[in-house]
């Protein structure tokens, strides 16, 4: 039986998923935003010139990956389930080709690393780390392309997995995987803007992250009219959004603080053409914020009784 059905009828009160579920999508959003940047700065010749920041980002894409996976396997109940998505995959289910996106681009995220993890760490250097840089190193254009098409599927897929709960009006949105893409590229440029600070990369950032809020705000805005001109179920939950329980959260910290200011900081940045570092440090924090805050009020939001 369908776990939010009981006694043939919808169980409005059952709450499947809490904050580990929420901190995962955001974790695997931000994985997927410095993947894309990485492999679209090395596809474009432009590795060399913003090397800080996609040194970076090259080696925190598997770590990430990982982190959002144990946060999510400590909430299970059974430990043993996710290896059981490995044995078959499921073409109408979006946890199976979640499950086999995340593998693959740990794997690919994880040798597309190795090299850069050898050039800068040298107490790490092992033969067998070596062996495996050797062979990754002639091959580091295809794990672009790869990384740069797993990233755009695991951004996505993290919004496509709360769309599956389709008698959750506030979840089952095909804006959510576009929004939720859009939010991981922000978070990613955010965190480079604090591990990788100044250079030529914190323009580019600068510019690329006022570029996603006004996609980010724009995706918000189609969002909340998609719910507002559904069914009443719909209207119900853009109202709990906006003005009810969670409006208290989805003001302040996901339009305000995470999108909103972050734009006109960003902005007044450019305007002055100064790179003010602890400013873009400032904007980057509110940006995180508001990124896991959209999937925290989104996640809870879903399963309020809607």
């Amino acid at each position: 039986m369908v776990p939010e059905l009981r006694d043939g009828a919808l169980n409005l009160h059952l709450h499947l998923w809490g904050w580990p579920v929420a901190v995962y999508l955001f974790l695997g959003g931000l994985a997927a935003g410095l993947s894309i940047f990485a492999s679209w700065a090395y596809l474009t010749g432009r590795r060399r010139e913003l090397y800080p920041a996609v040194q970076q980002a090259t080696m925190l894409t598997p770590l990430i990956i990982l982190a959002g996976l144990i946060v999510l396997w400590f909430d299970l109940g059974s430990k043993w389930t996710p290896f059981w998505l490995y044995l078959t995959l499921r073409v109408r289910s979006p946890m199976s080709w979640g499950a086999w996106i995340l593998l693959a681009i740990l794997l690919t995220s994880s040798l597309a690393a190795i090299p850069a993890l050898l050039s800068t760490r040298a107490r790490l250097r092992s033969w067998r780390l070596e062996r495996i840089g050797h062979w990754a190193g002639p091959r580091m254009r295809l794990m672009a392309w790869l990384n740069l098409f797993l990233g755009a599927s695991l951004g996505l897929y993290t919004g496509v997995l709360l769309g599956a709960m389709v008698a959750r009006p506030a979840l089952n949105s095909p804006i959510l995987p576009l929004l939720f893409l859009a939010s991981g590229l922000s978070a990613a440029a955010a965190v480079l803007l604090l591990v990788a600070p100044g250079g030529p990369a914190h323009h580019l950032l600068a510019r690329s992250e006022i570029a996603v809020e006004v996609v980010e705000l724009t995706l918000v805005g189609l969002y909340l009219i998609g719910l507002a001109t559904s069914t009443a179920a719909g209207q119900a939950a853009a109202a709990s959004l906006t003005a009810g329980t969670f409006a208290w959260a989805f003001w302040p910290l996901v339009i305000g603080g995470g999108m909103v200011i972050p734009l006109g900081l960003g902005i007044l940045e450019t305007r002055t053409r100064r790179a003010a570092i602890g400013l873009a440090r400032f904007t980057a924090l509110l940006v995180l914020i508001g990124g896991l805050a959209l999937r925290l009020v989104l996640v809870y939001a879903g399963q309020h009784g809607l």
